[in-house]
């Protein structure tokens, strides 16, 4: 059976007994200021890896590179062939919309994460 002080020990967030709850913005200066200025989630960690992980995470974005210029040939073919009726016209738009906004940003976050890598 677990004991009741046990349950009232306060390391949750390593404060003395008597000393208020931490904040959001207090927690956020301590831990968000890594000195790059920006005002929204920091992306200027980087990662550290072996150099054999290096040139295999490399090798890889390449092939992911490749897959991802297929997916646009073959999603650019099938564009043209629903603008190719007037009424499938709005969701070839659509399709192309749908696939600048999430493949491509895909690729722009794998090429970033990857350039990180040391």
């Amino acid at each position: 059976m677990i004991k009741l002080k046990k349950l009232l020990n306060e390391h949750a967030w390593d404060r003395k007994f008597g000393e208020p709850l931490p904040t959001l913005s207090g927690i956020m200066e301590k831990h968000g200021d890594c000195g790059c200025g920006s005002t929204h989630a920091c992306t200027c960690e980087s990662i550290t890896e072996d150099a054999k992980d290096v040139m295999k995470a490399k090798k890889v974005q390449k092939q992911i590179e490749g897959a991802e210029s297929r997916l646009r040939l073959h999603m650019y073919e099938l564009a043209d062939r629903m603008s190719a009726d007037f009424p499938n016209k709005k969701l070839a738009d659509n399709l192309i919309k749908s696939y600048q906004k999430n493949v491509t940003k895909f690729m722009r976050d794998v090429i970033s994460f990857v350039k990180k890598m040391k």
